[in-house]
């Protein structure tokens, strides 16, 4: 499973706000990083979770 973040994310940070693990804000690029370049098998219910929760569904799942 991988993740991607749209390019209409807003960075409000409520991902890395409730996922700190799988999300990272990055002022220096003003975009959000994500941690992990393939997610592992015991966070992928962290990442639904965290597509659900963003406030504007830039989180996507591949």
């Amino acid at each position: 499973m991988k993740i991607e973040i749209s390019d209409y994310c807003i960075r409000c940070g409520i991902c890395e706000d409730l996922y700190p693990d799988l999300f990272k804000r990055n002022y220096e690029k003003h975009c959000i990083d994500i941690l992990a370049d393939e997610v592992p098998p015991e966070l992928e219910d962290r990442v639904r979770k965290a597509a659900d929760d963003c406030a504007v569904a830039a989180i996507r799942i591949r």
